[in-house]
C-alpha cells in the first residue's frame, strides 16, 4: 500500500461523507492543506443527528435509564432479543434518550434501523416501516422505479438467496409494481401474511449476521399495518438478536407487557437536582440569574424541552442578554413571567417573530413535520434570497432545523410540538389555501409519479376542500392501502372520499368517480 493510500480514511459530517486525500500543497498557501473528496450524502435523517455537530443541551438525569437500555442490548447482543418502550409525555427527553444510545460506541458492529410516525400519517399503511425501509436499503427521494429494484434486489439476495421469495412483498412496500408471483392475484389476507413474514424474515436474518437495533419512534401516531407488523415480530423476538426500542406517549397502549423481555422506562421531569444543572448549562453562573432557576424549575416542573423553550422565550424578549452559558438578567426578577404551559410558550414565541418569517413558519407546518425546500419555495411567495434569509432566522431560533443538504435541502420541526402549535395558530381559511397551494405544487413537481405521493396528495386536498381532487386522491389511496392490507386505513380513506363526493353538486362529480 502507498504512503497516500494508507492516508485514506473516510469522514462523515450530519449531511456529506467523504475521504481524506492528505495534505496537498496549493499555489500561494505557503503549507500543504488537508484535502478531502465528497463521496455521498452523510446519515443525517432526524432533528437530533443533525444538530449534534452544533451542540445538544447537556444530557442530564437520565444515567439510570440509559444504564436500562445497556442491560437490554447486552441481552439482545446474546441472542435473547428484548423489547424496550420509552414512555412519558411530550418534551421530557424520550428521543434524546434515543439518540444517546443510538449514537453512542455501544452500538459499534450493529445494524440500526430508525422510523418515526408523524401525526398526520395515521391512514397510510405501513408509513414508518416504510420510513425504516428506506433507510436499510438507503433508497433516496430522487431514486427511480430501477434503482430502487436494484437496491433492494442486491440487498437482499447478498445477505441470503433463500430470502427471493420475499422480494416481491418487499419490492410492494416500496411502491414497485410488479406481478413476478402473482402478488396481485392473492387475496388481501395473504398479502398481509406474506409482507409481515417477509419483514420479519428480513430482519431475523440480518440479526443471525450482526445484532440489530430496530427503533420506532411516536408510536401513537402509528397506523394499524405497522402495529400489526411490532405486533408479529415481538412474538418472534425471543431468541434473535435484536432489540425493538420505542417510545410513545402515555395514550398509547400495547399488548407487549407481559413478555418476559419487556422493558418499560417511564420518563418523568427531571428531578429539581438535574433540572438545575441542565439550567445552569444553560444559563450560566452569572450571580443574577441564580434565583431565576428555582423560577423556572417550578414553572415547568423540570420538563427539559418546557425549560428550553422558556430561556429561549427570555432571551427573545431580552429579558435574559448575553450568550449561552453566559447569561445575565436585565430586569428585575419580579418582571419575569413563565407561560403556564410549554404549548403557550411556544405560542408567544412564534405570535414574536417578525411577520414574514412566522408566515413562513406556518407554511412550512402545513407541509409537515419534514419539509423540503423546493416545495416549500413554491408556496411563500418570496425570493430565493428572501426565503433562504427568513429560513436562516427560523433556524437561529431552532423552530426549524436542516437535516439534509443534497440533492435538495430538507428542514424539520424542532419538535413535534412545535410543528402542532405552529400549524394549529392558522385560521381555518388560510389553512385551507396553503393546503390548496401544496396540493399544486406537488402536482407540479412531481409530473407522472404522482402514484408515489398519493397519500400526501389526498391529505393535502381533503384539508384544502379540494373536493373533487380530493374523491379522487382519497380513493386511489383507499386502494393502495387495500393492496397493502391496511383495511383500516382504507376505509378511512375510502370514508373521506365518500365525504368529497357528498360536497360537489351532483352534476358536478365526474363520472369516473360515480
Amino acid at each position: 500500500m502507498s504512503a497516500r493510500s494508507a492516508a485514506i480514511c473516510i469522514w462523515t459530517t450530519a449531511f456529506v461523507e467523504g475521504k481524506s486525500l492528505g495534505p496537498v500543497h496549493v499555489k500561494g498557501v505557503a503549507d500543504a492543506m488537508p484535502v478531502y473528496e465528497l463521496t455521498g450524502a452523510g446519515p443525517a435523517r432526524t432533528r437530533f443527528q443533525a444538530t449534534a455537530r452544533r451542540g445538544l443541551t447537556r444530557f442530564v438525569g437520565r444515567d439510570a435509564d440509559l444504564e436500562q437500555l445497556h442491560r437490554a442490548q447486552q441481552l439482545a447482543a446474546n441472542g435473547h432479543g428484548q423489547i424496550a418502550a420509552i414512555v412519558g409525555e411530550p418534551g421530557v427527553g424520550k428521543s434524546r434518550l434515543l439518540f444517546e444510545l443510538t449514537h453512542s460506541h455501544r452500538v459499534e458492529g450493529w445494524v440500526v434501523a430508525e422510523a418515526r410516525a408523524v401525526s398526520y400519517g395515521t391512514a397510510t399503511s405501513y408509513l414508518p416501516v416504510i420510513d425504516l425501509l428506506k433507510g436499510y436499503f438507503k433508497i433516496a427521494d430522487h431514486d427511480t422505479y430501477r434503482d430502487i429494484r436494484e437496491k433492494i434486489t442486491g440487498k437482499v439476495l447478498t445477505l441470503d438467496r433463500a430470502l427471493e421469495p420475499q422480494l416481491m412483498p418487499l419490492l410492494a412496500l416500496l411502491g414497485i409494481d410488479g406481478d413476478e408471483r402473482g402478488w396481485r392475484e392473492l387475496d388481501s389476507l395473504s398479502r398481509r401474511l406474506k409482507t409481515l413474514d417477509a419483514l420479519k424474515r428480513l430482519f431475523i436474518r440480518e440479526a443471525q449476521i450482526q445484532p440489530m437495533l430496530l427503533v420506532f419512534e411516536d408510536l401513537h401516531w402509528i397506523d394499524s399495518e405497522t402495529q400489526a407488523l411490532l405486533d408479529s415480530l415481538v412474538e418472534s423476538l425471543s431468541a434473535v438478536r435484536i432489540l425493538l426500542l420505542v417510545n410513545y406517549r402515555p395514550e398509547y397502549t400495547h399488548r407487549w407487557g407481559n413478555k418476559s423481555f419487556y422493558t418499560q422506562l417511564r420518563l418523568d421531569r427531571l428531578p429539581a437536582e438535574s433540572a438545575l444543572e441542565l439550567l445552569h448549562n444553560l444559563l450560566g453562573d452569572h450571580a443574577t440569574v441564580a434565583p431565576l432557576a428555582p423560577v423556572l424549575i417550578d414553572r415547568t416542573q423540570g420538563n427539559p424541552f418546557f425549560l428550553e423553550e422558556s430561556v429561549s422565550a427570555l432571551v427573545e424578549t431580552k429579558l435574559l442578554v448575553g450568550e449561552r452559558g453566559g447569561y445575565r438578567l436585565a430586569k428585575p426578577l419580579s418582571e419575569i413571567q413563565v407561560p403556564p404551559t410549554v404549548r403557550a410558550v411556544l405560542a408567544a414565541r412564534i405570535d414574536r417573530l417578525p411577520p414574514e418569517d412566522k408566515r413562513l413558519l406556518q407554511s412550512a407546518a402545513v407541509i409537515g413535520k419534514d419539509v423540503a425546500f423546493p416545495l416549500l419555495a413554491t408556496i411563500a411567495d418570496q425570493s430565493v434570497e428572501e426565503l433562504g434569509r427568513r429560513l436562516a432566522n427560523l433556524r437561529a431560533a431552532e423552530f426549524l432545523y436542516e437535516v439534509r443538504l443534497f440533492p435538495e435541502t430538507e428542514y424539520t420541526f424542532k419538535h413535534a410540538l412545535t410543528h402542532e402549535v405552529a400549524y394549529g395558530a392558522l385560521l381555518q381559511d388560510r389553512r385551507r389555501e396553503l393546503h390548496a397551494r401544496v396540493l399544486t405544487s406537488i402536482e407540479r413537481i412531481v409530473g407522472e409519479r404522482r402514484s408515489e405521493h398519493v397519500y400526501e396528495l389526498a391529505r393535502h386536498a381533503f384539508e384544502a376542500h379540494s373536493w373533487e381532487a380530493a374523491a379522487r386522491y382519497c380513493r386511489e389511496a383507499a386502494q393502495r392501502s387495500r393492496t397493502r392490507d391496511g383495511n383500516r386505513e382504507a376505509v378511512q380513506l375510502f370514508e373521506r372520499s365518500l365525504h368529497a363526493l357528498d360536497q360537489l353538486p351532483k352534476s358536478d362529480v365526474p363520472s369516473r368517480l360515480r
